[in-house]
């Protein structure tokens, strides 16, 4: 196999991995919130707070469901159930053997994991004649937990090395200045991949990440604090520069949007909108913030502030783990100077690198604001199939969070100007068949109704738009 296709197939695999971790990651914000809630100085309600703690108890059997689910053919209920057997096999052959391992996350994501490889590879090959009679879903949920049994032998002579190799680089290196910078500059850079949820959750696999599960504390204290900065500060401070760019050339300014932009990420740390402003169109913008988060985290890792994060370190989350961090007040101070410093940096980079804003003069765009996109979602996603081509031309397609990627068949019937009027954030063009639009929260809602319709017209969609086929599933 060429080292390209082998690269390609690598990361195509670790993005649907990324996704399948979405589910996971989501579940944190109300694991978060039911435990604070309960707390005896907000509503003291012991079974919110006793919730809560359960959530966050119970999140590698959470993963192992999640990523069975997620990277199945056509999202199977039965591998999603085999996901949760196989992580109760792993953990329990592995807790017997090895007893004392803090192992219960890596367990789930390898359960989740030989499930996904293991359950469809056998269903899609015939299995000799003295074995049909028990062929089908038992034939591959027998074959996928007898391989997670096999894995606890293994796993428990690697991982008391491995753990202490990971509990070493979060508690020792990224707490470093230095280490601290690398991860922030990494985890920016995976983004337009889909693959810092890769990252975040290999580097929380050890000791502390599960101690701070189990105790419902926020997460990656030592380290993750430089993130408050750039999300609730530095990112609203590029949609400001982005603003006054366009003002000053005389180009439609986008306030409304720009604004709603900011909101979102600075209250609830939802950046991808945007960072997909300018991940693809404008690499040096992007590069900037991504050194710049780097930056954060090593300023902060050097003034000892440690808040942790629940889900994404945005106003809400701020408060949720204020109480529990060192050093809280100052990320207030250090977010000003973030702010000041993305304004000015972008305002002069954009002089130099375009967006994929609209650039027409102002004049001739004010026609467009008349054209409003329809309030209700049936006819929204009515919208979106005629401007993608219609139904026929839409072969496969997957939501992650704001994101809605799309495979069609001829992307010259995709008619890209009119997809700003329908509130399409940003879009770039992948390849002759791939086409990503961020659509904020709409993203879920849109990619629901659209399903919706194609059941209706018996159209099968694929959930798979990197693959050739919209029907082709695989590992």
């Amino acid at each position: 196999m060429p080292v390209q296709n082998a690269r390609q197939i690598l990361t195509q695999a670790l993005q649907r991995l990324g996704y399948a971790l979405l589910l996971p990651v989501s579940i944190l914000p109300l694991a978060a919130l039911l435990y604070r809630l309960g707390q005896p100085d907000v509503l003291d309600l012991a079974v919110l707070s006793l919730t809560g703690r359960a959530l966050f108890s119970q999140m590698p059997l959470i993963y192992a469901v999640a990523i069975a689910f997620g990277l199945s053919r056509q999202g199977e209920g039965t591998q999603a159930l085999a996901g949760a057997v196989n992580f109760l096999l792993l953990s329990s052959a592995l807790g017997t053997l090895a007893p004392g391992l803090h192992s219960d996350m890596i367990c789930g994501l390898l359960a989740g994991l030989t499930t996904a490889i293991v359950y469809p590879w056998l269903k899609r090959h015939p299995m000799p004649h003295w074995l049909r009679l028990i062929n089908g879903d038992f034939t591959s949920l027998l074959a996928s937990a007898l391989t997670c049994l096999l894995l606890a032998f293994p796993l428990a002579l690697l991982w008391p090395l491995l753990e202490q190799g990971i509990t070493l680089l979060a508690s020792e290196l990224l707490t470093t200045p230095f280490g601290a910078f690398c991860y922030g500059v990494l985890n920016r850079l995976l983004i337009p991949l889909g693959l810092h949820q890769v990252l975040g959750s290999l580097i929380g696999l050890g000791e502390s990440n599960l101690q701070a599960l189990a105790s419902a504390q926020p997460l990656h204290e030592g380290y993750v604090a430089g993130l408050y900065p750039i999300i609730m500060f530095g990112l609203p401070g590029a949609c400001f520069a982005i603003w006054l760019h366009r003002q000053r050339m005389q180009r439609l300014p986008q306030g409304g949007l720009l604004l709603t932009l900011a909101l979102t990420s600075a209250l609830v740390g939802i950046t991808e909108p945007i960072e997909f402003l300018f991940a693809f169109t404008a690499p040096w913008l992007f590069l900037a913030h991504a050194l710049l988060t780097g930056l954060s985290l090593a300023t902060c890792s050097a003034l000892g502030i440690k808040v942790g994060s629940y889900f994404s370190a945005g106003l809400l989350d701020l408060v949720l783990s204020y109480h529990a961090g060192e050093h809280s007040f100052w990320l207030i101070p250090v977010g000003i100077l973030f702010f000041v410093a993305y304004t000015l940096l972008f305002y002069q980079l954009l002089e130099r690198t375009p967006l994929s804003l609209p650039s027409k003069p102002i004049a001739p765009e004010h026609p467009r604001l008349a054209s409003v996109a329809p309030s209700d979602p049936q006819m929204l996603a009515i919208q979106y199939l005629k401007v993608l081509g219609g139904m026929d031309n839409l072969q496969a397609m997957s939501v992650c969070l704001t994101r809605l990627s799309l495979r069609v068949r001829d992307i010259s019937l995709v008619d890209q100007s009119r997809l700003l009027g329908l509130g399409c954030l940003s879009w770039i063009q992948l390849n002759d068949h791939q086409l990503v639009l961020v659509l904020g929260p709409n993203a879920s809602l849109i990619e629901g109704q659209i399903r919706m319709l194609a059941e209706r017209q018996s159209v099968p969609l694929g959930l798979k738009p990197n693959q050739e086929s919209a029907g082709q599933s695989g590992w």
